[in-house]
């Protein structure tokens, strides 16, 4: 499949949009800043690759922190229009390019040759945007890294597959996230049985050894993160 094939749609995802930013705020916005941390002075004057970007809402935050470029590429229309409504200040400088398409296949190796003229991205973040079956994520990782810059890199942050992780407090008490992840959890099952929604977890070793696999000899870590539900992995070139 070519990245300039139209994507799948999702439904379930139009859904999402509707109620996205709202939930960000209150429960997903953590990963960021210790993502952000992680990358530190990396983040300035760098070229990004916002895989899945939703309402734009990181590669706004990749912005502010110096980024020189971001390509913010979802599938999902609504999301797209959300976007250009919350980057519009960003439109007229050529600091960011929106990108209705797919995240697999080749898409990012088309974008690196059309719109970065074969340089390569500095970073490509898959945040909640991996949840294809195994052999899917590990083509998309490894076309990930064919589209990167010299040493750059990766970074996966994603639900734990363990819903006592997810949805509770350590060691099984009740967190003010709690009845949203349980809710939340049992939709996007349900979602999946119906074909509406794509849906799979890892935890944090299996996404570490995900990425291991899709690019051996790479440098991959399991990042520190104040946010218990997610795991945050990076991969770097060397």
């Amino acid at each position: 499949m070519s990245g300039q094939d139209t994507p799948r749609h999702l439904w379930a995802w139009d859904l999402s949009a509707l109620v996205y930013e709202w939930s960000y705020v209150k429960v997903a916005h953590q990963i960021d800043t210790d993502m952000l941390a992680y990358l530190g002075n990396r983040v300035v004057g760098a070229v990004v690759a916002d895989c899945g970007c939703g309402p734009g809402v990181v590669t706004e935050k990749f912005l502010r922190a110096g980024a020189a470029r971001v390509v913010a590429i979802d599938a999902n229309a609504s999301m797209i229009a959300r976007a250009r409504l919350r980057l519009a200040p960003w439109g007229s400088t050529g600091a960011v390019l929106l990108r209705h398409a797919s995240h697999e296949a080749t898409t990012l190796l088309e974008l690196r040759e059309q719109a970065l003229a074969g340089r390569g991205f500095d970073v490509v973040l898959f945040k909640r945007s991996l949840y294809m079956p195994r052999p899917r994520a590990l083509l998309t990782l490894r076309q990930a890294a064919a589209a990167l810059h010299t040493r750059g890199t990766i970074i996966v942050a994603h639900p734990e597959r363990s819903l006592r992780r997810y949805a509770f407090a350590p060691p099984v008490g009740v967190a003010s996230y709690t009845p949203f992840h349980l809710g939340n959890r049992a939709i996007s099952r349900l979602l999946e049985c119906c074909g509406a929604e794509e849906y799979t977890l890892y935890t944090g070793t299996e996404l570490a050894a995900l990425l291991r696999e899709a690019v051996p000899g790479a440098q991959v870590q399991c990042l520190p993160s104040q946010q218990r539900p997610y795991n945050l992995v990076a991969l770097h070139m060397s």
